[in-house]
């Protein structure tokens, strides 16, 4: 199974308070609980617009951490409360969102384009979301970036100076698990740039991954490269015209220009 945002193992925070602003269940609403700079939840979001399914975003802040993990125990982000079925991870969600809204399919119904939707979003969740992850949080560039679009929705302001300690030392020493350090950028980015030539190959001559419509393959891999372009590595971005032209393409339909704006 792809991971979903955060890891398994959840850097140490502090505690806070459980909110008093506690999230009010209406029957067949859907709930996204989510952090916004999480490329996996901008992944769920983008597939609840294009199936065009109401929903409220509950923005996994400290004092929510414990409902979190009532409804998934691991605590991860992108969780999708949908009447009284909970769904963890943004591919589950997805299929779930095919199997209840059938139309528009992120999922292709042949069997040929169905295996290769499944192993685009197998490569961008579990191959490049690691590299994207490790240059948002490795690169002395986007620090400050990077903690202001985490640490701001996460906690009050008290708090937020800790967290953030914690969250860069705990993020450090997950990725370099996977092998990547600071002294890893050079890696990063050969590895970044070789992902998004072959990108590129994909995508020649087509304006989506299978064709003329997007799938689960698009979303996937958008998901992870739209946010991207918000932290130094745009520039690698930038270098590859056709995926510039695509991430431009599919950020102006209007389902994914919501989500991106929502």
């Amino acid at each position: 199974m792809r991971p979903a945002h955060p890891m398994p193992e959840e850097p140490p925070v502090p505690e806070a308070v459980p909110s008093r602003r506690s999230v009010v269940f209406v029957p067949d609403e859907a709930l996204l609980y989510e952090l916004s700079d999480s490329p996996f939840c901008l992944k769920a979001r983008i597939c609840l617009q294009l199936k065009g399914v109401p929903f409220r975003r509950v923005t996994v802040t400290l004092g929510r951490r414990r409902e979190l993990r009532r409804l998934s125990p691991l605590g991860r982000v992108p969780v999708l409360v949908h009447g009284e079925t909970v769904i963890a991870d943004q591919s589950r969600i997805a299929h779930h969102l095919d199997e209840v809204y059938p139309e528009p399919l992120l999922v292709p119904l042949g069997a040929e384009a169905r295996a290769y939707a499944g192993l685009v979003e197998e490569w961008a969740d579990g191959v490049l979301a690691p590299v994207v992850g490790a240059c948002k949080w490795l690169n002395p560039e986007n620090r400050v970036a990077a903690l202001a679009n985490t640490v701001t929705e996460m906690a009050s302001a008290p708090l937020r100076p800790l967290l953030g300690r914690l969250l860069v030392a705990w993020m450090r020493r997950r990725h370099a698990a996977a092998g990547y350090t600071a002294h890893s950028l050079d890696r990063l980015e050969d590895r970044l740039r070789a992902s998004l030539a072959g990108l590129a190959t994909l995508l020649a001559g087509k304006p989506h991954l299978l064709g003329r419509t997007p799938t689960i393959a698009d979303v996937a891999v958008f998901a992870q490269l739209a946010g991207l372009r918000g932290y130094a590595e745009a520039r690698l971005v930038e270098e590859v015209p056709v995926v510039v032209e695509w991430l431009d393409r599919l950020g102006t339909l209007p389902p994914i220009a919501a989500a991106l704006a929502s």
